[in-house]
């Protein structure tokens, strides 16, 4: 079971925003804008990549955690490369939607 099959099995809401750092909501409409993403990146064709919820639980864990993409790499069983590339794949695609971009302050 992968990382995001782990977090989407989560029942207590409360536990999902200390694991996520977001709640289920937040986390359900994060999903939803990477999966059109990955639709547009993948529209014709190539090779699929890491799935769409593992990346975010990813980007997720890092942020949350801020633990070595080492450490992670590790944990999950894949390159430390492969953690770097899923991490800001989910950056660029959120961060260029307004809803998910930071206020100035």
């Amino acid at each position: 079971m992968n990382a995001y099959e782990k977090v989407k099995n989560i029942t207590d809401e409360k536990e999902f925003k200390m694991i996520t750092g977001v709640t289920r909501e937040v986390f359900e409409r994060m999903m939803t804008v990477l999966e059109e993403e990955y639709a547009k990146d993948h529209k014709e064709g190539g090779a699929p990549g890491q799935p769409v919820g593992l990346r975010l639980t990813i980007a997720l864990e890092y942020w949350r955690e801020y633990r070595s993409q080492r450490h992670m790499a590790n944990a999950h069983g894949l390159p430390k490369s492969t953690i770097n590339d899923m991490i800001l794949w989910v950056e660029r695609r959120l961060s260029a939607r307004e809803e998910f971009q930071l206020a100035d302050t």
